[in-house]
């Protein structure tokens, strides 16, 4: 999942539909927080407007990166293997 620019992965457990509904939700109602969980269990709160962009997508595990404990899980573009970008 993506929100102007800022990547958050998400676990394949998520449900989707109820996250979509929340997003918009938060969206028609002039803006609210959503709590997410990432993949590595990490709790985050997001504010959601109208201006925000959110973008859903699937990815293979095979192009989930390698997470150490010490990356941050959240944060700009991921590029190639184990690099992250502030």
């Amino acid at each position: 999942m993506t929100i102007n620019d800022e990547w958050f992965y998400l676990s394949n457990e998520y449900n989707i539909a109820d996250l979509k509904a929340t997003v918009a939700a938060a969206v028609h109602s002039g803006g609210g927080f959503i709590d997410i969980v990432s993949s590595v269990q990490t709790h985050v709160s997001l504010l959601i407007t109208a201006c925000s962009v959110v973008k859903l997508e699937t990815i293979t595990d095979q192009n989930v990166p390698d997470v150490a404990e010490s990356v941050p899980t959240v944060g700009r573009s991921y590029v190639e293997d184990d690099y992250w970008l502030d």
